[in-house]
């Protein structure tokens, strides 16, 4: 059941219905992963307190949020724009908080009901987008930062034909941690970029930094 909670909403659908059918995800290439130029580098990191909330059409979903905050802990960390990431309140105050809500295509629960009973001879191809949002204050002399960004990701059930131009993920829930990634990297670096930021002006890295 664990991989029912944070499978696309189309796939979880069909996984319930039967596991004999053909299950393949393509994560969306139009966000992508964020280009050297974009990861920037602050003088002083400091700590901050991360609260990540993950939802389903609208609706928060505990489990998920569970299983997807270590990996989101682990990004914001990775990126070298904090010195500690906690989740009790830190010293000065910082707040970065995330949340990523999945929101089916229209109609997609009945396409995979229908593929379902088809056993997979009627193939569908529907998306699931993503929507994330992040909010960051520096404490109580802080200004509050926000960013947007949104993503997708397409499955495909049955006897379809595969999306063009995609990267077939592992799995399903390979296809979402993918998706989930490139979000919060996106998001972190685009709240660094704004010049309120750190008390310091932020850097570009290098060309031909690691991405």
């Amino acid at each position: 059941m664990k991989r029912l909670v944070i499978a696309p909403l189309l796939v979880a659908a069909a996984l319930m219905l039967g596991g004999c059918l053909s299950l393949r995800s393509f994560v969306d290439p139009a966000l992508g992963e964020v280009p050297s130029a974009q990861r920037v580098t602050v003088a002083e990191p400091r700590p901050v307190q991360l609260i990540f909330e993950f939802r389903t059409q609208g609706a928060a979903n505990a489990r998920a949020t569970e299983m997807l905050r270590d990996q989101v802990t682990d990004v914001v960390r990775g990126s070298g724009l904090f010195s500690e990431v906690s989740t009790s309140p830190v010293g000065g105050g910082a707040l970065l908080a995330i949340t990523i809500d999945n929101i089916p295509e229209e109609g997609a629960a009945q396409a995979g009901f229908t593929t379902g009973l088809t056993l997979g001879l009627a193939g569908s191809t529907v998306t699931d987008y993503y929507v994330a949002n992040a909010r960051y204050s520096g404490g109580s002399a802080g200004a509050s930062l926000l960013a947007e960004k949104r993503h997708a990701l397409h499955s495909q059930i049955g006897a379809a034909e595969a999306p063009a131009n995609m990267v077939q993920a592992e799995n399903p829930e390979a296809g979402v941690r993918t998706v989930v990634r490139q979000l919060v990297e996106h998001l972190v670096f685009d709240l660094a970029r704004q010049p309120s930021f750190a008390p310091a002006p932020a850097a570009a890295a290098p060309e031909g930094a690691a991405s």
